[in-house]
Formats: C-alpha cells, structure tokens, sequence
C-alpha cells in the first residue's frame, strides 16, 4: 500500500493533491445525493404510514442511518472548503461544540471523547475556525493511524481567566507516533497572537492553546 501510494505522488508530482481533492470532493457530492434521497424516500413513507411493525423499524433505522451518513458527509464536505485567509471571532464554547460533533461523527466507538467549560460564562477569542476544525482532526489522525483497535479518550474543553482563553487537547491513546514532537508546530498558525504549550509523557498528550480575550460574553 504505501509503495503504491509513493507511486501515485511520484507519478502525479504536483497535481496529486488536486487529483486527490477532486476525487474526494466528486465521492462526498454523489454519495450526498444518494443519502438524500434514501432520507427522503424513508420518512415519506414513515409519514404516510406504514401498517406492519416490522417494516416500520426498518424504515426508521434506514432514516437514522442515512440523517447520520449525510451529518458526516457535510462535515466532511465543510473540511475540502479552501482553508479562509483571515482569522474570525469566535466564540469558545461554540468552536469547541463544533469541533466535538465533528468528531463525534468521525471517532470510532471504542474512543471516548468528553468536553468542558458549559460551566462559565463564553468567552470571544480571534481565530482560523476552519483551520481549528482541520488541525484537531490532524492530531486525531496521527494517533490513529497505525492502531488496528483504538481504545483511550480524547478530551477537549477551556477555561478561561482575566485576559485568556486556554483551550485543552488531551489524548489518552497509546500513540507512539513520531509527529507528536511536531504537534505544536501544527497549532501555531491558528491566530497571530496564540500560544502552544505541550506535555507528552507516557500516559497523554495535552496541547495548550492560550488565545487572549477579545471579550467575555455576558449573558
């Protein structure tokens, strides 16, 4: 497999990342049309009535695996977006919300994820959002990859104090991979004033990202 993969970008050279990104984004538009109308088609018949108990259980299955199927397509299709140039407010609560669902969606079963900070009051903070979303999947991928059957949990919360905003990523999966030492590099560029603090040791990895305050949200 990876001989075939370094033949394919030995072979394409610069145009792989186009021809990779162009097959993605063609599967994730067919496979959403396809989804659509398997939803559709399911809840009419829901609605207009189905007699046998049996076939009634199937249908809703069928539904609530295809609601499910196009939740990830979307997400996934939100992730192929060009990556957007200029840093946006966000707030906290909400970008870590955004970020558990998606992945939520995309985690296997066997690995827990757990968020925090609904406790105090939001808070706005400058940042790439969209970058954001990329770069917690990035670190996700690169505990997964090479574990056959993942088991750990992933926490990802914030607290906040006078002028800051720190964001905590803390992955328990025994992960030996070598781009942990590049993680902090990875998160640097999310806004032009945060700051990246990491601790690997052989139970965890937690990344600190220390935003300042734009303001705290009152209500």
């Amino acid at each position: 497999m990876d001989f075939l993969q370094t033949t394919r970008e030995d072979s394409l050279g610069p145009f792989y990342r186009v021809y990779l990104e162009f097959i993605v984004r063609r599967v994730v538009h067919d496979l959403g049309n396809s989804i659509s109308g398997i939803n559709s088609l399911s809840d009419y018949h829901l609605r207009s009535g189905v007699s046998d108990p049996v076939l009634q259980e199937t249908l809703t299955l069928i539904r609530e695996s295809a609601e499910l199927s196009r939740e990830l397509l979307l997400a996934v299709g939100d992730l192929l977006q060009p990556a957007e140039p200029d840093e946006e407010l966000v707030r906290v609560q909400s970008l870590i919300e955004e970020a558990g669902k998606c992945i939520t969606l995309i985690l296997p079963k066997s690995i827990k994820l757990e968020t925090s900070g609904t406790e105090q009051k939001d808070a706005v903070i400058s940042v790439l959002r969209g970058d954001f979303l990329r770069k917690i999947l990035a670190l996700i991928a690169m505990d997964l990859n090479g574990i056959r059957i993942a088991k750990g949990a992933i926490r990802l919360g914030w607290i906040r104090d006078d002028k800051h905003a720190r964001i905590h990523y803390r992955s328990t999966l025994p992960a030996g991979s070598p781009l942990r030492e590049q993680a902090p590099a990875l998160l640097a560029n999310l806004s032009r004033s945060v700051e990246i603090n990491a601790c690997v040791d052989a139970e965890a990895l937690v990344l600190t990202m220390t935003f300042p305050l734009v303001e705290v949200v009152k209500e």
